[in-house]
């Protein structure tokens, strides 16, 4: 894990993400006996209901507090039950190119998705079967390697300007189906990380889709980060990543 850990970091020096709000209910569960903080937003009607984890990207705990609390809530009204993993739980927020760090914490951040996923798996108001990963550029990567490392055991993965470890690449054939989602003008993450998991994805014959959207940058989704935001990459962005959810959480596709 520490290899792996470690090609990750190399490709790392990315945006960051936050914990609670009004918006949003607060709760915890254990990882390794410690406890982990999360934000989740309940639809209405009656469940069970399919999930979606929102894991975030690296930096300060307090960036993009609002923006995923939006998310968290749109998530809701589409009739899914949305929970926001606070994954430094247990470390300190990861340092845009501080490598070591983060080859040090990120099988911490992993175990506390793969102890939040069984969570949230238990919980009798979701469908166990029908839990996707949404990951943003750090937390896309965990999601990539949570579904190459855990097979069978998420249903999809919607992925903003990530990546996979190459050391993960001969795992692609067990994935579950993957939305990958990038800006060509990324100078965090380059564009080759989405070119080479398409091609990865493809060679093992895995379900996915990808969308490269010309002149968006890193984290162009967020209205909170200004100089980066596309509105309308964010929409497209945004509408695909609920028809994919839709076509493998709400329903049976062949």
């Amino acid at each position: 894990m520490r290899s792996l850990a470690a090609a990750i970091a190399l490709t790392l020096a990315i945006v960051g993400t936050a914990t609670s709000s009004l918006a949003w209910t607060q709760g915890e569960f254990q990882s390794d006996g410690k406890p982990v903080e999360e934000n989740h937003c309940v639809p209405s009607g009656a469940g069970p209901f399919p999930a979606v984890i929102m894991l975030h990207g690296a930096g300060p705990r307090d960036i993009g507090i609002k923006d995923f609390e939006d998310l968290c809530s749109k998530l809701a009204d589409h009739g899914y039950y949305a929970e926001f993993i606070e994954y430094y739980s247990q470390t300190s927020p990861a340092i845009p190119g501080d490598t070591r760090g983060m080859v040090n914490d990120f099988p911490t951040w992993l175990d506390e998705v793969h102890a939040g996923v069984a969570a949230i798996k238990k919980n009798s108001s979701i469908n166990s079967k029908k839990v996707a990963l949404m990951g943003f550029s750090l937390g896309a990567y965990i999601s990539l390697t949570y579904g190459a490392t855990y097979p069978g055991d998420i249903a999809a993965i919607v992925e903003y300007y990530g990546g996979l470890a190459p050391e993960l690449y001969e795992n692609a054939a067990a994935m579950p189906p993957v939305l990958i989602l990038h800006g060509d003008a990324d100078r965090i993450v380059p564009l080759s990380q989405a070119i080479d998991l398409d091609a990865v994805l493809t060679r093992a014959k895995r379900p996915h889709e990808i969308k490269i959207y010309p002149g968006a940058q890193h984290a162009f989704n967020f209205p909170g980060m200004l100089i980066w935001y596309n509105q309308s990459a964010a929409n497209d962005a945004w509408n695909r990543s609920l028809k994919f959810l839709d076509t493998y959480l709400k329903s049976d596709p062949k």
